[in-house]
């Protein structure tokens, strides 16, 4: 039987072999774009959820009262967070066109050194996995699926959105910290 580390490698060289993840010493130089782009995302995710927040804010750009952006909050959320996980691949050498494959990475090179718990790489994939269900309510609504259908996806809640923010900020942090 395979030990965890084994299956990582194992498919850390399936993504490479499949050209999903890319290895060469060039990547390096996309460290600190990343990360700048991480908290740039990381700022826009906050701002869309004081917009849904804020009445005053709501009334400053024509909106209604009753508008939120919860679940614009979480997917900008997550994409903080894997922009942030980019740049730690970046800093191993690393560029990845797949989310799994950059989860694999980070398992690998960073939970196995105690640099990230596999707490951290929870949140990530959790996060993931809500930005999936968005964008599988997104699919349903396109298709104009019978209302029921769209009951099976969560509904989207200001809770949601509040931890998937203080999730990004700390896996941000925790990839900003590493790295140096």
């Amino acid at each position: 039987m395979k030990n965890r580390n084994d299956i990582l490698k194992a498919k850390i060289s399936r993504y490479l072999s499949k050209e999903q993840l890319f290895k060469n010493d060039e990547h390096k130089k996309l460290k600190k774009p990343f990360l700048v782009k991480a908290r740039k995302n990381f700022t826009v995710a906050n701002l869309l959820f004081k917009i849904s927040e804020q009445e005053d804010l709501r009334k400053v750009l024509n909106l209604s009262s009753d508008f939120d952006m919860y679940d614009w909050a979480i997917i900008v959320s997550y994409y903080s967070m894997y922009t942030s996980a980019l740049s730690a691949l970046a800093h191993l050498g690393y560029k990845s066109k797949s989310h799994v494959a950059t989860i694999a990475v980070l398992e690998q090179d960073f939970v196995k050194d105690k640099k990230l718990d596999t707490k951290d790489i929870y949140k990530l994939t959790k996060a993931y996995s809500l930005s999936e269900q968005l964008i599988t309510k997104l699919i349903q609504t396109k298709t104009k699926r019978e209302t029921a259908q769209y009951d099976a996806t969560p509904s989207i809640t200001r809770e949601m959105a509040k931890t998937a923010l203080d999730d990004a900020d700390e896996f941000i942090s925790k990839i900003e910290e590493i790295l140096g």
